[in-house]
């Protein structure tokens, strides 16, 4: 069921026929909880979206910036983690949103913590494929791992070959090594 705020205004997101996870206000929990307690992919999480589940997933990313826009974190995390649970294949796209949204708002805490699910969930994924170092892989998890350490968090150990990668290395080094190696060589006129 859509919670109240997202029901009837005419500007929220849709969010009827969504998986929701129950949501209460809980002042004695705080959201970075939330966030350390979501899930991360598990059983089939290459499998397919339905249209509508696919409706349901975009809808609830924005109905949790909306929540974080409004000052509602704990609803936007809830949203943000129906999202996950509708789609745990793209664990870590949204965990990267939820942690952008919150960093952008300056809620610090949560958003190290989403930031480093956002990696937990990337680097399972890249291990499980077998994903070696490519370009938008490596400057996927630096633009994490800057984030991260720029809000004083630490970067999780890395179990995939591009996690070992990106913390063996800085941004700049990955972008001189893995771009030129990409792009054709330019030559004079």
């Amino acid at each position: 069921m859509a919670s109240p705020s997202a029901r009837g205004t005419g500007k929220a997101p849709s969010l009827s026929g969504c998986h929701m996870r129950p949501y209460r206000e809980d002042p004695m929990r705080a959201p970075f909880l939330l966030i350390e307690e979501g899930p991360i992919p598990g059983s089939d999480p290459d499998r397919s979206l339905t249209p509508a589940e696919t409706r349901c997933v975009q809808n609830l990313r924005r109905a949790g910036k909306k929540a974080i826009e409004r000052g509602k974190i704990t609803e936007s995390i809830f949203h943000f983690l129906s999202a996950v649970d509708t789609a745990p294949g793209l664990a870590g796209e949204i965990y990267l949103d939820l942690a952008s949204a919150l960093d952008q708002t300056a809620y610090t805490q949560p958003a190290v913590i989403a930031y480093r699910k956002a990696w937990t969930a990337f680097d399972a994924a890249y291990n499980r494929l077998g994903v070696q170092g490519e370009g938008r892989v490596l400057l996927t998890l630096a633009a994490i791992r800057d984030s991260i350490v720029r809000l004083g968090g630490r970067v999780p150990t890395p179990t995939s070959e591009p996690g070992k990668i990106v913390v063996a290395n800085t941004t700049r080094k990955i972008q001189e090594e893995y771009f030129k190696q990409a792009l054709p060589p330019v030559s004079p006129r």
